[in-house]
């Protein structure tokens, strides 16, 4: 049988020591691999849980909702970059003030 040693007994021969180290070497590795098995399946099972199930809930919901208005943000003529950037930033600290839901989306810039 492949896990019949006596234990009770010394090892005798150098072979019998090898043949013993080799089962047991076999069982640890079988044992990690299967805990690491478990593990993963285990990860695997939250992945789903934490991503997808919501995802198909809130696309459930979401055909439901309607779309959070688009507010328009018009930058007035011949201004630097930087001052663009500025006026964009204060736009959209000042929306999401008022919507604190997160809705806030920037569609698109053009100059005016």
């Amino acid at each position: 049988m492949f896990l019949a040693v006596d234990v009770t007994k010394p090892l005798e021969s150098v072979g019998e020591k090898f043949a013993y180290g080799g089962q047991m070497l076999l069982i640890g590795m079988s044992v990690v691999f299967a805990v690491l098995l478990i593990l993963w399946g285990a990860l695997e099972l939250f992945h789903v849980v934490v991503t997808k199930i919501p995802a198909a809930i809130e696309k459930k919901r979401g055909k439901n909702v309607a779309p959070a208005p688009v507010q328009e943000i018009s930058v007035a003529g011949n201004e630097d970059d930087e001052e663009t950037v500025a006026v964009i930033a204060a736009a959209i600290a000042a929306a999401s003030e008022e919507n604190p839901a997160g809705t806030f989306r920037v569609v698109s810039f053009r100059r005016v």
